[in-house]
């Protein structure tokens, strides 16, 4: 009697492993099918974003519109000073400045005031305007300035890692940098026209592109 209940559990346990090995190999493939899809679908996606980054295709036309979005994006969210009310005048002993002209045309110019925490950055749109010389041989570390800068930009003051615009820039004795041209140059319609022009080159691109691939590859 034992050896037939022997039997019967082996047969049991024989047939539940079988069951269970059925499970593990339709799990093992379902497994399979799932990661293949999921190859099948990345690839299918990167076919498709593949072009827009080779320089040899369309790496230009992506470059271009999102330069020509950005640069859109940024004139139009941008504060801009319209006139020189929306200035104000902040007076302080000059503790230190540094100008660089760096590589690949980057241009930093900054000043620092004991009086505030911020840094007082003179933007690269306004360097033509500004007489950097006339500072440099006139201006030393000690010496009372007054810089204008946007009312909007009044609560950075106290803010150690804020930069703050500089439109006007003078002492008692001399200006070095004029608002009548920096406001002027903030509200240049040029700078408008630029983003569009970027994305109008992108789409011409394109066309010019897709035409001659069809043409080298039939």
């Amino acid at each position: 009697m034992l050896l037939g209940i022997g039997v019967i559990s082996e047969e049991i346990l024989s047939n539940h492993f079988k069951e269970v090995g059925i499970f593990v190999d339709s799990f093992n493939c379902d497994n399979t099918i799932v990661k293949g899809n999921q190859l099948t679908y990345f690839n299918k996606m990167w076919n498709y974003i593949e072009p827009w980054i080779d320089r040899r295709q369309y790496a230009f036309v992506t470059f271009s519109i999102l330069i020509g979005l950005w640069l859109s994006f940024s004139s139009i969210t941008t504060h801009k000073v319209s006139s020189i009310s929306d200035l104000i005048t902040v007076e302080g002993i000059l503790s230190k400045y540094s100008f660089v002209d760096g590589e690949r045309g980057t241009k930093k110019y900054y000043i620092w005031l004991t009086q505030h925490e911020a840094t007082f950055q003179i933007p690269a749109d306004f360097l033509n305007f500004f007489e950097k010389d006339k500072f440099e041989k006139t201006i030393n570390a000690g010496q009372k300035i007054y810089v204008g800068i946007s009312r909007s930009d009044k609560a950075s003051l106290t803010k150690i890692n804020d930069r703050i615009r500089i439109y006007e820039l003078h002492n008692d004795h001399a200006s070095y940098l004029k608002s009548s041209l920096t406001i002027k140059q903030e509200n240049n319609t040029l700078q408008y026209i630029i983003g569009p022009l970027f994305i109008l080159a992108g789409v011409f691109f394109f066309f010019y592109r897709r035409k001659k691939l069809r043409h080298d590859y039939g």
